[in-house]
């Protein structure tokens, strides 16, 4: 939980003194709001429902997202990625999300929508939003965004095997797509990047 810092840094980034907000929340020492900043102690929820709408933040992100950093990034929804068999990789901006407590620390990240259902059982389903970081390389066992042929782009599960690269699915009824290294070389597979989470969307 990070109510404790959070409460200091908003505390401080309005110019509000411990004793102000004790007089505000009706306590009549300053030392209360000094066990809550140095963690030993932890208000009731209503108490803290009562900071998160003073400082103008919702309760979840009060105690739950690192206030320090930029909670307001927008990342770059670029495009649709086959869940599913390969398609043609669209490289087209068509909107932006925002991010915010720990997610707007990484950098070179952007969304992708999800077409298909391959991979269904890593609860990635059509529509979700992929966030994605940017880089050239995977740990087997990774999900990530690879692109075949200059072209298509897929959503899969690799797993690296002796020299395969297998693009694996998260559903049954599809088939693993299986590249030897010679495959691999001809066909100019590129990781796009690993796949951090995804936005549900119902």
């Amino acid at each position: 939980m990070k109510f404790a810092e959070n409460l200091r840094h908003l505390r401080k980034q309005n110019n509000i003194s411990q004793n102000e907000l004790a007089d505000y929340l009706g306590y009549k020492s300053f030392t209360t709001i000094q066990k809550w900043e140095d963690g030993s102690a932890t208000p009731p929820y209503k108490v803290i429902i009562k900071i998160a709408d003073f400082f103008g933040v919702e309760t979840e992100k009060l105690m739950h997202h690192n206030l320090l950093i930029n909670l307001n990034t927008e990342v770059p929804v670029l495009g649709f990625v086959r869940g599913g068999q390969p398609i043609f990789a669209e490289q087209q901006y068509i909107g932006f999300e925002h991010v915010f407590g720990d997610d707007a620390k990484h950098s070179d990240c952007f969304y992708l929508e999800v077409v298909g259902d391959s991979m269904k059982d890593a609860r990635i389903l059509p529509n979700d939003l992929l966030y994605v970081k940017k880089q050239n390389h995977l740990n087997s066992g990774d999900i990530g965004v690879v692109l075949l042929d200059d072209s298509e782009a897929t959503v899969k599960r690799v797993i690296y095997k002796n020299d395969l690269m297998i693009l694996q699915p998260e559903n049954k009824e599809y088939q693993p797509i299986i590249l030897t290294a010679e495959e691999q070389k001809r066909r100019n597979v590129q990781i796009i990047g690993k796949v951090l989470h995804n936005k549900i969307k119902f």
